[in-house]
């Protein structure tokens, strides 16, 4: 950068030598220049003010001054022991120094303050005997030789007197001039390179003063920027004494600090105040003077930034330790050493960790992902080098870099062996001294070999790998020493200016390493030049110079302030005693500033929209990460023999005998020689720098937008570092590289690398090691990583890479060597071996999250391997034949969808049951997949399927039946696990996970209707379904005694879980084998009601033919309404539907229960249908001939007596009844004449009958026919269908019992008065809450940039045009239904759920396919119903004007209807029950059933307000991935309405929206994210964030992830009620709206009156 400039430190040098010759008194003997120096510095100090009041300055001459600060420059010189007098001498020249304040002290003299820029000169110089060793001494105060640590330690405060002197007269001083500033700087220079130059001696001065000095060098040169810009020579000396330094920890630290400072105020006037701020320390961000200018920060950010070196240099001990100060210490060595084995260069891996760390921050700066270190307390004083360490790291990385941008005379002079770069001239037009270069060479011939060239040939796709290096690079070696900082648009190049274009965005081509694109032209470019020509040189940058906006840095969440500058030195300085401190000793993850695992994925900051683009990020920093990233690897080691193969050709430089031998400064054969090097130094004790390397490089590449291209040569030097760092050791350990590899690749294949897919087979391999292994062997030096972190970004890898062998299929995988002997791999090869690793890794995993994670993938690959199968035909063949054979005795090898499907209902199964039943999430990620793999259609086969479970030395044979039963079976054993937990286990987490196995249990009886046939499948799912119900089995163990239901007490587990039981109950009795019913899986009820039935009713007069019944009132009236069970409507009605000609006793019903409405027609009939058609009474055999011949009537008299009777002797007891004689005489004869009276009369009576009946037709006298009585069409079906099926057996109370006679009748039957206008209504109401679950989704389409809700909204326009893929994945969702005659959700609460051809709104007109108003897109099974709404313009005009509609009527009788999501005592309607919210099983007394539980109220006092509103779920497709950050969630809500928003009280919130995001990649493959509100349930199966998908799944994927998202939403909310609890609670409120109180009498003569 300054090849053309002067070094100072010549100059330097000179001063420090020559500092003690500045007196007089150097002429003279020591001991009378001591004396003179007592007497007069004392007097001097009397005069300061420190003992006494201070006093005006008796020196009112120039010579008077003169002659005193010789005295004190002497008295600066004299000995340590002399520290009183070095002390007074101190003070005297630091209040002097006051003389350029705006107000000098009054004892500085008068002649000082008249010239007060010429005496700070000499004073400043003068300062230089305070720190250079005193004469005759061998650097005795850094060697302790001769002193004491006191001694030490007074000189130590003295420096620091003079260094906070001096740093506060650079602050407040307003009248510095330039030759005082470059004064100041030289010293500060000089007394750096004396204190920290030499090797490092724990407890020196050098040690003690190490930050001090620096930090003092670094903030007053930042002074210096603003004021008074330093010259390119002081940059250059700047540079070159920096290196000199490298072997100090301190160095990186104050870099760090300032560069980050520089950092903060760059992105702050570069992107504004509204971009997030880079937040450091408080001290640290004071750093940077007010004053200083955009124009001045740019500049000195730059600088500063290079002007370390390239840190790789940390790794060569020989290059470090070649300076003079190591070269005498090995002279003076008693047994003779070598330079670079000085103790203090133990820590140079340490120190190369820290300086790649520090390039990390910087990195994390412009990506906009930077964390400051967590602070910590001044007053701990534990772990205090490595809290020393943590900033070092994020400050180190310009360190090195000063290697390859000094000047060519100054590198021969310190690395003689090394090739210098040519230079060629650079003409600058505006500042000569600012010149800006990149950071040298970035494709070196000796670096990027043949390797490189065919990892190049990989990703272009050539297959020859014979090219020259030079061919694949453009000429870097002439573009780098003179690239253009930032261009903004073609600039004038000279001839010998930098070869390659520059484009007008200011991006160069490949190889340019100090190139940055920029995207604004406003700033004016920052160039620079080696050449000499140009305008006048002045101290400060040009004003009209700007740096353009380039770098951007996104918003980062949260920043934790960092270490203050004060209480790091206080640690260090507590810290000087310990030991220089090794990687293998090294700071843990806690106290790193980028330490690896301590950022999770789901806990780092998003990356920002606005960052630069990769190439620019890696023209800045790539050559180093790339070098970093290659040590100790294969290329590195090639590399170091070739270098040592060319310097052997040359002369050594230089060359110093001793006894023991030769210390060659340049010897290629010394600095290759490992054996040479202390253990603690080897190339492996690096490992740490290389991983943060490696890992800063992947979170470069991972930083790539869509749509971006980076240049083809960074994507070959990437490859090829990965290559290297993912070999895979014999010990089969994690070391730190592939470490850091995994945990920041997460994103590496879902970015649409070029040539990406070289590194699978590398990455498999890695993910082998990492994965299935349960106690995973971490070999790691410097940092502790976080084994869960590790295997969750490898995980995400997982989740990217898992649907490639199925997408490519045969496509070979091409590699990155030039080795043709290698085996061709194709794709389709890795595929058993990605499921091993998904298996054995959900095998052994523990973490939730992880385990989460896994089984989305899990699914995802189930589901792709059956998809795959169904459409490609002979797919399982071809399987066969690519993969891996199949062997009886390894059936895990096989990977077709089959074996998957037994392989991962077996595993998820097994560790449900046995690990994950006690972790809510997980479990209900298990139960998820078990729902999923049930409804997956897999081919049928014959082979059978072994199942090795390793863990229990298992061996299982099973086929697709068995594998089902035994998921059944174990699904049922968890719930019965669950439920007998001990009761403080009882939760509501607990009863979540039981609501769902139940669910689960339903899906597999579903798609699986067979498993009800076997007979221990249906006892076990039924005995399950007792124990929910009732909270016990009736036979708790096989061979007890069943327990009757009326002699067990209902204690279920929850009513959560009783209701989920009943719920499956009533699936196994009516939908399990009959979904879909003839109506469609549109609906579960029956599509007729009371209208509908009499519309077929044809007993109805009509005069002109048309329906007599034209209301649902009119419809309502024929029928008889009644309650059972206080939860079931049955509406009778007695007249046949159109069957006249059959006859029978018939009735129709409509029964409206908890799980829908279902018509029914009955008949009672006496022979079945079968036999209808069949005469059941013989043929009519005709009559004999009458014989009409009148019978004689005999006559007869009647007797009361026998005719023997008078011949029967009389007894006693005979003349005991009196004679009719008898009775005259006693009575009289009035009473006999009465009787004979009334005889007489009958028998006139009986004689006119018969004369009567002789003279009928009907008479048996006349002929006649008998003929059968006419059919009757009249009958009392209710009455009878009542009677016969027992709703008419009325309670028997026992008047003995108490408890019987004083409790209120059970009433079999309620009967429901229809008469009120609101009965219909309330039906209407009923047959509107579905027996299902509903849920709506809303798709839309994001082109690339859009980021308001009109534009995206617009995308849907007829004439707008977007990615066909987006409508095939539309299609895949579910059926398109015209909404006019669909009978399910359509998303709209108004016209769901109507009969078809009864919609009311038909004409409105269609902008959009499916956005609700004439199509939707509909899906539905036996429990849920799902809509996907795609909305457009019309959605809002629509929502509109439902919200004015529902405001200006009264919808308060339709809140407790509609709204789903409060319970009924929120909503008041059942106030008068006493058990409002039970189940309402109304039985008899507690001897017979006890009353069951009462369903839990939660809060009633709880406002409304507070209730959780449904979910919205959104389904984005993005054209450009980063235009999620931006997704107008809020303004979108007013297109997503369902008309429930109302009723349920709340709208609902962009914060509780789930937003499904897909974008699609170049291969076709579908990247997913999702967000959601953070909460314990948010996120569900099988989709996970970052996963890629393929096109053929994600239909089924998205609609299943929806369906999960919505019922963990459901699960969590305490005030949810299921859907046939809310139809049971509406029964109830009508039963209690309109019952009428009937007695038992009542009730039957009401049965005997017919309907209106």
């Amino acid at each position: 950068m300054y090849s053309e400039w002067a070094s100072l430190s010549a100059q330097i040098n000179a001063n420090s030598c020559g500092a003690q010759c500045f007196s007089v008194l150097n002429k003279f003997p020591a001991s009378a220049g001591r004396e003179v120096v007592m007497s007069v510095v004392k007097q001097l100090g009397t005069n300061l003010g420190i003992t006494q009041n201070a006093e005006p300055s008796h020196l009112v001459k120039d010579e008077e001054v003169r002659w005193c600060m010789d005295v004190i420059c002497f008295g600066l010189s004299l000995p340590l022991q002399e520290h009183e007098t070095i002390k007074d001498c101190v003070n005297v020249y630091c209040e002097w120094l006051t003389a350029l304040h705006p107000q000098p002290r009054i004892s500085v003299p008068k002649p000082i303050c008249e010239d007060a820029n010429l005496y700070a000169r000499q004073i400043i110089n003068h300062f230089h005997n305070l720190f250079v060793p005193r004469q005759g001494e061998i650097l005795p105060f850094l060697y302790q030789t001769k002193l004491g640590s006191d001694t030490i330690k007074r000189q130590a405060v003295l420096c620091h007197r003079v260094l906070r002197t001096l740093q506060q007269t650079a602050q407040i001083s307003q009248q510095m001039d330039r030759e005082t500033w470059e004064t100041l700087l030289l010293f500060l220079l000089a007394i750096n390179e004396i204190l920290l130059a030499p090797p490092t001696v724990k407890d020196d001065v050098g040690d003690q003063l190490c930050e001090r000095v620096l930090s003092v060098l670094f903030e007053v040169w930042l002074l210096a920027c603003v004021r008074c810009f330093p010259s390119p020579s002081l940059w250059k000396t700047l540079q070159e004494s920096c290196a000199m330094w490298r072997h100090r920890i301190a160095l990186v630290d104050q870099w760090n600090r300032v560069n980050l400072a520089l950092t903060a105020r760059l992105l702050e006037f570069s992107y504004g105040p509204d971009f997030t701020q880079l937040k450091n320390a408080d001290e640290d961000s004071q750093l940077i003077p007010a004053g200083m200018s955009n124009d001045c920060v740019a500049q000195t950010w730059y600088r500063f930034l290079r002007m370390i070196g390239n840190p790789t240099a940390l790794c060569s001990p020989h290059i470090i330790s070649k300076s003079s100060h190591f070269v005498q210490w090995a002279l003076t060595h008693e047994k003779g050493a070598e330079t670079h084995q000085h103790p203090c260069l133990q820590a140079l891996p340490q120190i190369f960790l820290n300086a790649i760390r520090g390039i990390s921050s910087q990195v994390d700066a412009f990506l906009g992902i930077y964390q400051a270190p967590p602070s910590q307390q001044e007053n701990v004083v534990t772990n205090l080098l490595e809290i020393r360490h943590s900033l070092n790291e994020a400050t180190s990385s310009t360190l090195q870099q000063f290697i390859h941008s000094s000047s060519a005379s100054n590198i021969s002079m310190q690395q003689s062996g090394s090739a210098q770069l040519s230079h060629p001239p650079h003409h600058h037009h505006h500042y000569p001294h600012l010149h800006l270069h990149g950071a040298g060479s970035f494709l070196r011939d000796n670096f990027v070999s043949s390797s490189a060239s065919s990892a190049l040939n990989a990703i272009m796709g050539h297959h020859h790998h014979q090219h020259q290096p030079q061919q694949q690079q453009p000429q870097p070696q002439q573009q780098a020493p003179g690239q253009h900082v930032a261009n903004f648009s073609a600039s004038p190049i000279t001839p010998g200016g930098p070869v390659g274009s520059v484009s007008a965005g200011g991006s160069h081509s490949a190889g340019v390493v100090g190139c940055i694109s920029f995207s604004t032209s406003e700033a004016a470019p920052l160039t620079s030049s080696n050449g000499t020509s140009g305008s006048s040189v002045t101290p400060t940058p040009p004003l009209q110079r700007r740096l353009a906006k380039s770098f951007s840095v996104a918003p980062s969440i949260t920043q934790q302030k960092g270490l203050s500058k004060t209480a790091l030195i206080s640690l260090t300085r507590s810290s000087a005693n310990a030991a220089p401190t090794t990687p293998t000793s090294g700071p843990p993850s806690s106290s790193s500033i980028n330490s690896l695992p301590s950022i999770g994925a789901e806990l780092r900051p998003p990356l920002s929209v606005a960052r630069p683009k990769c190439n620019s990020i890696l023209h800045l920093f790539g050559e180093w990460l790339f070098e970093a990233a290659h040590i100790g690897g294969d290329t590195w080691l090639q590399n170091r023999k070739k270098q040592a193969c060319e310097a052997s050709k040359r002369p050594s430089s230089m060359i110093m005998e001793n006894r023991k031998g030769s210390i060659s400064l340049s010897q290629p054969n010394s600095l290759n020689d490992p054996s040479s090097l202390p253990p603690t130094l080897t190339i492996d004790k690096y490992e740490s720098g290389r991983a943060e390397a490696i890992g800063t490089l992947c979170k470069i590449f991972c930083a790539k937008k869509t749509g971006e291209e980076i240049l083809p040569v960074y994507l070959a030097r990437f490859y090829m570092a990965l290559q290297q760092c993912l070999k895979i050791t014999e010990s089969k350990e994690c070391d730190e590289t592939l470490a850091s590899i995994l945990l920041h690749s997460s994103d590496l294949f879902r970015l649409d690398l070029d040539g990406i897919n070289v590194l699978l087979p590398g990455f498999i391999a890695a993910l082998e090691i990492v994965l299935p292994d349960k106690d995973l062997k971490l070999k790691t030096q410097a940092v502790a990583f976080s084994r869960t972190e590790l295997r969750r970004s490898a995980i995400n890898i997982l989740l990217s890479i898992m649907v490639l062998p199925l997408h490519y299929h045969a496509l070979p995988i091409r590699s990155l060597t030039a080795d043709s002997g290698d085996k061709v791999m194709t794709f389709l090869q890795l595929k058993s071996r990605l499921m091993n690793i998904l298996m054995n890794a959900l095998q052994v995993e523990t973490d939730a999250q992880n385990t989460h994670m896994l089984l989305g993938g899990l699914l995802l690959c189930v589901q792709d391997a059956v998809t795959f199968e169904e459409s490609e035909l002979g797919a399982t063949d071809h399987l066969g034949g690519a993969g891996v054979q199949h062997h009886e005795e390894n059936i895990l090898s096989s990977d077709n969808a089959h074996a998957l499907f037994v392989r991962a209902t077996y595993l998820v199964c097994h560790r449900l049951i046995s690990s994950w039943k006690t972790d809510l999430n997980v479990s209900l990620a298990a139960l998820e997949l078990l729902s999923g793999l049930a409804r997956l259609h897999i081919r049928e086969t014959d082979s059978l399927v072994k199942i090795v479970d390793p863990s229990q030395n298992l061996t299982i044979i099973s086929t697709d039946a068995l594998e089902c039963k035994r998921a059944v079976k174990w699904i049922c054993d968890y719930i019965c696990y669950q439920c007998s937990r001990p009761p403080p286990a009882h939760s509501k987490d607990l009863h979540s996970t039981i609501v769902a196995a139940f669910q689960c249990t339903a899906a597999w009886l579903m798609q699986h209707p067979y498993l009800l046939q076997d007979k221990d499948c249906l006892q076990t799912v039924l005995e399950v379904v007792e124990l929910g119900i009732s909270g016990t089995k009736s036979q708790s163990k096989t061979g007890d005694l069943p327990k009757f239901k009326d002699e067990k007490e209902l204690k279920p587990a929850s009513m959560r879980v009783r209701d989920a039981a009943e719920n499956l109950l009533t699936i196994i009795l009516e939908q399990v084998g009959y979904f879909p019913s003839e109506c469609g899986p549109e609906s579960i009820s029956s599509l007729l009601d009371e209208l509908a039935l009499m519309k077929h009713c044809n007993s109805l007069p009509t005069g002109d033919g048309s329906v007599g019944v034209c209301t649902a009132e009119q419809a309502i009236s024929k029928f008889k309404y009644f309650v059972t069970e206080n939860s079931t409507i049955l509406a009778l009605l007695e007249e046949p539907l159109g069957n006249d000609q059959d006859p029978q006793p018939t009735v129709t019903l409509l029964i409206r229960g908890p799980f829908g409405r279902h018509a029914w027609t009955m008949q009672l009939r006496h022979l079945p249908r079968s036999k209808s058609g069949i005469k059941y009474h013989a043929v009519n055999p005709g009559r004999p001939i009458a014989m009409n011949d009148i019978t004689q009537r005999p006559e007869c008299e009647q007797k009361n007596f026998p005719e023997g009777v008078d011949k029967v002797q009389p007894c006693v007891a005979d003349y005991s009844i009196p004679t009719i004689d008898q009775i005259r005489e006693q009575y009289g004869a009035s009473i006999i004449n009465d009787l004979e009276v009334m005889l007489e009369n009958q028998s006139i009576h009986e004689k006119l009958a018969w004369a009567e009946s002789d003279n009928n037709v009907d008479s048996l006298s006349h002929a006649q026919e008998c003929v059968p009585p006419t059919v009757c069409h009249e009958f009392h079906a209710a009455r009878l269908f009542l009677s016969h099926f027992g709703f008419l057996s009325f309670e028997v109370r026992n008047p003995n019992n108490p408890v019987e006679s004083l409790a209120p009748p059970q009433r079999p039957l309620i009967v429901l008065d229809t008469k009120s206008s609101a009965f219909a209504a309330d039906l209407d109401k009923l047959d509107k809450l579905s027996a299902r679950t509903h849920d709506t989704v809303y798709c839309f389409y994001v082109k690339a940039g859009q980021t308001s809700a009109q534009e995206i909204i617009g995308n849907m326009s007829e004439d707008q045009v977007y990615d066909p893929h987006f409508a095939n994945m539309l299609q895949t969702l579910g059926w398109p239904v015209q909404v006019a005659e669909h009978s399910g959700w359509t998303g709209f609460a108004h016209n769901s759920w109507s009969l078809k051809g009864t919609s009311g709104r038909s004409n409105v007109s269609s902008e959009s396919n499916y956005n609700g108003a004439q199509r939707v897109l509909y899906w539905a099974d036996v429990s849920s119903e799902i809509a996907f709404v795609v909305p457009n313009a019309w959605n809002l005009r629509y929502n509109n004007e439902m919200d004015g509609c529902s405001l200006s009527s009264n919808c308060s009788d339709q809140s407790t209807a509609s709204n789903v999501w409060i319970r009924g005592d929120d909503a008041g309607s059942m106030k008068s029950k006493t058990r409002n919210l039970s189940l309402e099983l109304d039985t008899g007394n507690r001897t017979k059933e006890p009353v069951p539980p009462t369903r839990r109220k939660g809060n009633v006092s709880k406002p409304a307000l507070l209730v959780q509103a449904p979910a919205k779920i959104f389904l984005v497709w993005l054209e450009s991935f980063e235009d999620y950050l931006n997704f107008p969630v809020e303004d979108l809500l007013a297109y997503a309405r369902t008309g429930e928003e109302l009723h349920s009280m709340q709208l609902p919130r962009a914060a509780d929206c789930h937003v499904i995001f897909v974008h699609s990649l170049q291969s076709g493959l579908l990247r997913v994210k999702l967000l959601g509100p953070p909460g314990r349930m948010s996120f569900a199966t099988p989709l996970v964030d970052g996963m890629v998908l393929s096109r053929r799944v994600v239909g089924n994927l998205v609609r299943q992830t929806a369906l999960n998202i919505s019922r963990r939403r459901r699960l969590d909310n305490d005030n949810y009620q299921p859907p046939h609890v809310r139809r049971r609670l509406k029964v109830q409120d009508i039963v209690q709206k309109y019952k009428m109180d009937l007695s038992e009498a009542e009730l039957l003569a009401h049965l005997f009156q017919r309907s209106i």
